[in-house]
C-alpha cells in the first residue's frame, strides 16, 4: 500500500480535483467555469469598482460607511445572521468590491450553453440538454472516474468526522463506494 503525507490545505485540492476529474468524465462540462482561476477572473472583471474604496462602495462584505483616514480601517454596513449591523474591518487588502451579478452569470450561462455542444459530440448523442450528463455508474462511464469519486468520498467523510459541528444528514457524513469494493476499501485517510 503506497503512503502520501500531505496538509490539509493538499488534501483538500487533491480532493477538488479528483472531483473535478470524476465530474468532467461523466460529461459535467459545466465545472470548468467554476475552477477557481475562472472564478476570481470573473469578479475581478465584472467588480463594480477599483482602487481605494469610498464612502458609499458596494464591497462582497457590505457598503463601504465609513473609512479611517489614515487607511487603516473601514465599516460597512450588511446583513449578518440575518441582522443588520456597521462592522468594522482591519484587513482592507482583503475586502473586495461587490461584483456586477448580471454579467457574471450572463457569462458563466453562456459558457453552459457553449459546452453542450462539445459533450454530446463525445457522447455522440445531440438529444441531451445543458443540465444532463451521464451517471457515474453508467458503463460508457471509464472505472478511473469511479475510483476517482471513491477517493472523494473517503477524503471528505474524513473532514466531516473532523468537524466538530457535523450533521448526520449530509453526503459526507456516509461512504457510498461506486467503483470496485474490494479496492475501495483500502483506500485510508486520516488527518
Amino acid at each position: 500500500m503506497a503512503t502520501l503525507t500531505v496538509t490539509e490545505s493538499q488534501l483538500h485540492l487533491i480532493q477538488r480535483a479528483l472531483d473535478f476529474y470524476s465530474r468532467i468524465g461523466i460529461g459535467q462540462f459545466n465545472v470548468i467555469k467554476d475552477h477557481p482561476t475562472f472564478e476570481a477572473h470573473l469578479h475581478k472583471e465584472f467588480a463594480l469598482g477599483s482602487g481605494p474604496f469610498k464612502v458609499g462602495d458596494q464591497t462582497m462584505r457590505g457598503e463601504v460607511v465609513e473609512i479611517d483616514p489614515k487607511g487603516k480601517w473601514i465599516k460597512t454596513k450588511g446583513r449578518w445572521n440575518g441582522e443588520e449591523e456597521i462592522k468594522k474591518w482591519t484587513d482592507i487588502k482583503d475586502i473586495q468590491y461587490s461584483t456586477d451579478y448580471e454579467r457574471y452569470h450572463q457569462v458563466r450561462d453562456a459558457v453552459d450553453m457553449m459546452l453542450v455542444q462539445p459533450r454530446n459530440m463525445l457522447y455522440n448523442d445531440s438529444s441531451i440538454g445543458k443540465n444532463g450528463s451521464w451517471g457515474i455508474h453508467n458503463p460508457n462511464v471509464d472505472d478511473s472516474c469511479r475510483q476517482a469519486f471513491d477517493l472523494v468520498q473517503v477524503i471528505r467523510h474524513e473532514f466531516w468526522k473532523a468537524n466538530p459541528k457535523r450533521s448526520n444528514i449530509t453526503v459526507d457524513s456516509h461512504i457510498h463506494f461506486t467503483a470496485n469494493k474490494s479496492d475501495s476499501n483500502k483506500i485510508k485517510v486520516k488527518l
